[in-house]
This record gives structure tokens, C-alpha cells and sequence, in this order.
């Protein structure tokens, strides 16, 4: 199975950040960060919504505010779970991407609160215009991008924004998310381990489409990857995926 670095493998680098993917492309077959616009638009990436907690936000930085209020520099002065490391944009990060890394960019929202998992989220009009700019950030970029999407919306404007780029389908409910891969011409499929069985990597795959489950944190999630069939596993962790794929390795 492959192995998708989660937010630049966050379980040993501070996530989303540009030492994260300095960790994850050395160990890596593909990397997924989150990405939002900051207060003038450029993306930058980030998980939450908040830069400090409150609302479903975690506190992952010393600053405070909506991400989408601040601007790139001020958020770039931001220290990470207390690391030191800034908020980069996208246009930082995909440069640290190579050519033989698969880049997975979750578009997270286009800077309204109403963009959370539960709800419909904005439309694909009022996904465009960030889209375009992140579009904008990945021109220069060296390795294969996907796109990827818990909402309807930012998927629809993907594909009229960057329709050549493969799209995956993130979603909470592997039904749902099936359905939503079709509607949306995705490549892939990414639903959550606990949702994952062989009928629904058969479904994928019968339509073309691989599966990468998110979000392993240990080899026993990675066996259950495997034996369901998935091509590959969203994880925190370097290696996580070794005994599943080849246990005489670790002897």
C-alpha cells in the first residue's frame, strides 16, 4: 500500500508545516496538507479554522483569531503547537514537494464558518475564487497534484477551475462518499478507516478508482487498510504501513 503523509506525517512534525513536508517527501509517497486563504486571499496551510482554539478549533498557535482575518505574514510569525514553525502558504509548501511525490491538497474552506463537516457548505460560486488562487499557488509545481474535498462545492469548482487535475473524494460516510466521487469525476476515493470494507474498494475500484483511508495511526489500522483492499493509507505516522504490506520486513 502507499503511504499518504497526513498533514506532513503529523504524528512527528508539527502539522502543515514546511518541516513537515520536509520529513514527508524523504519518506513518503504522497503528502496531503490543508489549505484556506488567508486575509488577502493567498492560500495558506492550515487545518483549523481558528488560529487559537474555541468553536472546533484546538489552539494550534500562540495567535488568536479566524485564519481568514490575518494576513500571510502574521501568520507566517505564528509558532505551530509551539514549535517555532510558521504558517506557510501553499506556494512555500508545493515547492518543497518533488517530482515523485504525489501532492494532496485539501481544500478546506474558502473562509466562511459555515464550511465544517455536518454542514452543506458553500456553493461552488463562492468556492471559485479560491480555487482559482490556489490554482494560481500550484502552477509552478513540480509533483502530480490532487485535489480533495469534504464539500460538494469546492469539488464542483475544482472542476471547472482545474479540471485536468485528478479529484478525490473525502468524506465521512463511504456511501455518501461513492456517490459524491461519481457526481464529481474524482480519481479516488478517501473515506474514513472505520467506514472502510471490501465492498466499498470494490465499488471504487470497479469504477475506476483507488482508495486511500485517512487517518491511520497505527499498524493495526494499516492491516485493516490492507485486507479491505485498499491502494493506500492517509497516515500520521512514517512506516505505519510496513507489517501490513510485508511482515517478514520487520522481523
Amino acid at each position: 500500500m502507499r503511504t499518504i503523509a497526513h498533514r506532513g506525517f503529523a504524528g512527528v512534525a508539527p502539522e502543515n508545516t514546511a518541516a513537515a513536508v520536509r520529513v514527508a517527501r524523504e519518506r513518503a509517497d504522497g503528502i496531503e496538507v490543508d489549505v484556506q486563504p488567508a486575509a488577502d486571499g493567498t492560500p495558506v496551510v492550515f487545518h483549523d479554522q481558528r488560529l487559537g482554539d474555541g468553536g472546533d478549533s484546538r489552539g494550534v498557535t500562540d495567535r488568536e483569531g479566524f485564519v481568514w482575518d490575518a494576513d500571510p505574514d502574521a501568520l507566517a510569525d505564528a509558532s505551530v503547537l509551539g514549535s517555532g514553525e510558521g504558517v506557510p502558504t501553499l506556494a512555500e509548501v508545493a515547492a518543497l514537494v518533488p517530482a515523485g511525490v504525489e501532492f494532496h491538497v485539501e481544500l478546506k474552506t474558502p473562509g466562511t464558518e459555515d464550511a465544517r463537516l455536518g454542514l452543506a457548505g458553500p456553493d461552488a460560486a463562492t468556492w471559485r475564487p479560491f480555487v482559482e488562487s490556489v490554482a494560481d499557488a500550484l502552477a509552478d509545481c513540480d509533483a502530480p497534484v490532487v485535489l480533495s474535498s469534504f464539500f460538494d462545492g469546492a469539488l464542483e469548482a475544482a472542476t471547472e477551475v482545474l479540471p485536468e487535475t485528478p479529484r478525490a473524494a473525502l468524506c465521512l460516510d463511504a456511501d455518501r462518499g461513492l456517490t459524491r466521487a461519481s457526481a464529481f469525476g474524482c480519481r479516488a476515493l478517501h473515506p474514513p478507516v472505520d467506514d472502510l470494507t471490501p465492498g466499498v474498494v470494490d465499488h471504487a475500484h470497479r469504477d475506476g478508482r483507488t482508495v486511500n483511508a485517512w487517518t491511520v495511526t497505527d499498524w493495526e489500522d494499516a492491516v485493516a487498510c490492507a485486507e479491505a483492499g485498499a491502494d493506500g493509507v492517509i497516515a500520521d505516522y512514517p512506516g505505519v504501513a510496513d507489517y501490513a504490506g510485508d511482515p517478514s520486513r520487520l522481523a
